[in-house]
């Protein structure tokens, strides 16, 4: 097992914040809190992270080791982005002036037993969620009756100059797709609420029009979603669309993915937030998605993205049919919108809205 705390920059004291993961999260939440500390220059803080690969609630020696660190550094926030790490920073920081942020970023519906219990614990513990949306933030506040004043909402951050920096080899080569077809994609994994099906769906009446187009599938195959999988495999090789769909795993390197892309093609279903949706709009691609409720909150009512009714496959390949025979005009409106969101999801504006939210946490 791995473990290590490491401080952060040194500055004068006036509020010290901790970063507590203790299992690797999904790749875009360590870019995240990598970006923040790079990131993060302020003479009114200072950053401090404590990692532990496979860490369990048991281990209580760790757990004291966590708590006399918040002891010794007079830690003023730990701030978490899971929540089970959530619930080991209230066990760690318990009768200690230490207050618990939580970056929420799933509805977290389908937990059982005791990992229900821990997040209904955690929601309504801990001192501050940050929500990724609007709609994530009301529908908790409703469910679980808690303090507005208490809990905000922060949209995901990311270091463009990270993001720019990331190159690799051509899709087109590693997948052998011809130039003359174009290139479209999705990216996330196999779950419901990412609704691939509907994707497979627009892709088969995509092909009906005659159109050459390749559409590359990048995720993971989830052990509780497997049943799910097996259904988009099916529908995928009872229909013959294996001309036109190619499944590319999870990607490392996402932002590459995106900005080789004619368009990006998303269908969500109940998600907290759609992190793929924002990376394709800051990416420089045309995006085409459906019009739920918190995709039209992170593409400001379909301003940046091109919307479509929730599951009218017809409107929604006609969107992609219609982007792909005016490609150059719409990359123009592309550009725009990649310029546009970079603003509104740059790692400087989430780190000060952090900022923001740490000084009226550490004061209720």
């Amino acid at each position: 097992m791995q473990s290590g705390f490491q401080a952060g920059f040194f500055c004068l004291y006036t509020m010290r914040v901790v970063y507590l993961h203790t299992n690797p999260y999904f790749q875009e939440i360590e870019d995240l809190i990598l970006d923040i500390k790079t990131n993060f220059k302020s003479d009114d803080f200072q950053l401090f992270d404590i990692q532990y690969a496979d860490f369990k609630w048991h281990r209580l020696s760790i757990l004291k080791k966590i708590r006399d660190f918040l002891k010794d550094n007079k830690i003023d926030i730990i701030h978490t982005y899971h929540y089970v790490d959530a619930f080991y920073a209230l066990m760690a920081s318990k009768f200690l002036k230490v207050k618990v942020v939580y970056s929420c970023y799933s509805y977290h519906d389908n937990l059982k037993g005791t990992s229900k219990m821990t997040f209904k614990y955690v929601v309504n513990n801990v001192d501050s969620i940050i929500f990724q949306t609007d709609v994530q933030k009301n529908v908790f506040l409703s469910k679980y009756k808690l303090d507005p004043d208490k809990h905000f909402k922060l949209f995901h951050g990311f270091s463009m100059k990270r993001l720019d920096a990331n190159i690799s080899k051509s899709l087109r080569d590693e997948f052998f797709i011809d130039d003359f077809r174009y290139l479209i994609g999705t990216l996330g994994d196999f779950a419901p609420e990412h609704n691939l099906m509907s994707v497979f769906k627009m892709v088969r009446k995509l092909r009906k029009s005659g159109r050459n187009f390749t559409c590359l599938v990048a995720g993971e195959i989830l052990d509780e979603y497997e049943s799910y999988f097996n259904d988009c495999k099916y529908y995928y090789l009872v229909h013959g669309l294996d001309n036109y769909i190619t499944f590319v795993g999870r990607r490392e390197n996402s932002a590459d993915f995106m900005r080789q892309l004619d368009a990006f093609v998303y269908h969500s279903d109940n998600e907290a937030v759609a992190l793929p949706v924002i990376q394709a709009m800051i990416s420089g691609v045309n995006v085409i998605v459906n019009d739920d409720e918190m995709i039209r909150e992170i593409t400001y009512n379909g301003k940046y993205a091109t919307i479509y009714k929730s599951e009218n496959i017809d409107e929604f390949a006609n969107n992609t049919r219609q982007i792909l025979s005016d490609l150059e005009d719409y990359q123009l409106i592309a550009e725009t919108v990649q310029e546009e969101c970079r603003n509104i999801y740059s790692i400087k504006k989430h780190i000060l809205g952090l900022k923001e939210i740490y000084k009226k946490v550490n004061n209720f």
